[in-house]
């Protein structure tokens, strides 16, 4: 009976300790990992948006009223702050399980392809081709990124914190290099 007892216990333990240090491990019953943003970064990053989309939407209405033709830029862009809205960049808490990875993933490829469209669909100046290329390698990063945790399932909860808090921030950067790229771009367009 005492063997029954510790064996129990010991595979209790066990479960837990699993559950609480690998949270992607095919182990763990619950398979999340909460990530926390400082609120002075997000609530910079919240109002970049804000003001990026003032702008934006000042930019769209005004091709509306002078009867503008089809600009890749501009329709591409709306789809493009979809993905830069996410909750776990516009959140001060999200939790994060595999299937959120999976949707993260999409979303960063999504808006590569946008990315690649506006490239190759546009004529663009050096310092906006320059800004876009930026946009489009940290995006890339925060995919790696996202592989990376993916693929080993044994990082420990506090290296995938850091992983994701990291990712986070390569999404953050490349807003910041897209905000570049829009201003530059509709600069020169002299728009």
């Amino acid at each position: 009976m005492k063997k029954r007892l510790w064996s129990g216990l010991i595979f209790i333990v066990l479960v837990c300790f699993v559950t609480l240090f690998f949270p992607y491990s095919p182990f763990s019953f619950y398979q999340s990992v909460s990530v926390s943003t400082e609120l002075p970064i997000l609530q910079d990053y919240k109002m970049k948006l804000y003001e990026f989309r003032k702008v934006y939407e000042e930019n769209e209405g005004r091709k509306r009223e002078e009867f503008f033709t089809k600009d890749e830029v501009g329709y591409h862009t709306e789809y493009i702050l979809q993905t830069y809205e996410m909750d776990i960049m516009t959140t001060s808490r999200s939790s994060i399980g595999k299937s959120d990875l999976n949707i993260i993933f999409e979303d960063l490829r999504f808006l590569q392809d946008r990315l690649l469209d506006i490239t190759f669909e546009e004529a663009h100046t050096s310092e906006s081709r320059k800004y876009l290329d930026a946009t489009l390698r940290w995006s890339r990063a925060a995919e790696e990124g996202i592989l990376k945790i993916k693929s080993s399932p044994y990082y420990s909860r506090f290296h995938m914190i850091y992983r994701l808090e990291e990712i986070q921030d390569e999404i953050r950067k490349s807003f910041d290099m897209y905000t570049e790229f829009y201003n530059a771009y509709y600069w020169y367009e002299g728009e």
